[in-house]
């Protein structure tokens, strides 16, 4: 049975840290937002009004966009151009796979791959796929229906759906083989005899690896209310793998609301890690939560 189809409506906010390319004409930003089909193929596109006066670095567009025909499972890619008097040369692109903005929608910041400090503010909600559309606002898919009842003071073991969408601004660290970074999530056990719950990306061994994009999600099982998750982005050799470095997201961040944003990395001054996190709800008898998304199961070692 096909997936039922939906409309998008994608309002793009604003972009800061873009690059100056038109010398002759001045800078003209504009964002095309289109969605990239399983295949590949890119169908239905719109774009927004080129910017054309005041900071057009730092272009503010908020401008309402709509795209038609879209199913689960399909990417937003979003490309920004620059007008000329000849034609549009290309910024930067960003990717946000299904996942990170269906059904609950995203608010938020994505890195833009090609520049090195740019990012692009965006809104989206998908239309037509419930008979009550989840708002922009609210809390990104937080599992508690269902959940058993424990007393006070109990530790209740939990899931949680981790999203390492790209990071931002990584350094060469390998001369002879070339960057393949991955990234390892790991939850940080208050219990130090606990089995060590960690996730892993695959590493990225093609195009701009200094901004690598995973757009990888993952369950992290389990977690315990109050433990932080590590963030590790490493650099996959030959022999082995090289820390490039580490950033914590403490329990607070992202419990109970959910957490969408940039993470700092510690040891590189303008090292971004874009992450959604998500609290599932807590581990019922069967081993499952109330709500189990399609995302990879966790790792345990």
């Amino acid at each position: 049975m096909a997936s039922p189809s939906n409309n998008l409506k994608v309002r793009v906010i604003r972009a800061e840290g873009l690059q100056h390319m038109n010398h002759f004409s001045g800078d003209h930003p504009y964002v095309a937002c289109a969605i990239k089909r399983a295949d590949g193929e890119v169908e239905t596109k719109a774009d927004t009004k080129p910017v054309t006066e005041g900071d057009t670095l730092n272009p503010t567009w908020d401008e309402m966009l709509e795209l038609e025909s879209w199913q689960p499972g399909e990417t937003l890619a979003f490309t920004v151009y620059d007008k000329g008097l000849l034609g549009s040369k290309t910024e930067g692109k960003a990717l946000l796979p299904s996942e990170f903005f269906y059904p609950n929608g995203f608010q938020g910041m994505l890195a833009i791959i090609g520049l090195p400090d740019a990012k692009l503010e965006v809104e989206i909600k998908a239309v037509g796929a419930q008979d009550e559309e989840p708002s922009l606002g609210q809390d990104p898919g937080l599992a508690t229906d269902g959940a058993p009842e424990v007393g006070e003071n109990v530790a209740v073991p939990q899931k949680l759906a981790v999203s390492i969408l790209q990071a931002h601004g990584l350094k060469h660290m390998n001369n002879f083989t070339g960057d393949n970074p991955y990234v390892v999530c790991e939850v940080k056990h208050h219990d130090p005899a606990a089995e060590t719950t960690r996730v892993e990306t695959k590493p990225v061994a093609e195009g701009d690896t200094l901004n690598p994009f995973w757009g990888e999600t993952h369950n992290l099982e389990p977690w315990f209310e109050g433990e932080s998750l590590e963030f590790t982005v490493h650099d996959k050799g030959l022999v082995d793998s090289k820390t490039e470095c580490k950033a914590v997201l403490p329990s607070e961040v992202f419990f109970p609301q959910g957490f969408s944003g940039f993470v700092a990395i510690s040891g590189q001054p303008h090292a971004l890690l874009h992450v959604i996190v998500r609290p599932l709800g807590p581990l019922v008898a069967s081993g499952e939560t109330a709500e189990n998304p399609d995302v990879d199961a966790s790792s345990k070692k």
